[in-house]
């Protein structure tokens, strides 16, 4: 079968779906509170 320029609309819009759904998961699963910084990354002013 051809390629048609529908059939490509349809799959960008079905991995952009899937994109946003993997980003949306991704946040659900990332933790509330930020890892602690390690001493040596503190010491900016020095």
């Amino acid at each position: 079968m051809g390629d048609t320029k529908r059939g490509r609309e349809r799959k960008g819009m079905d991995k952009r779906e899937q994109q946003q759904m993997r980003l949306a998961r991704r946040e659900l699963e990332a933790s509330e509170e930020p890892p602690e910084p390690e001493d040596d990354e503190l010491s900016i002013g020095d």
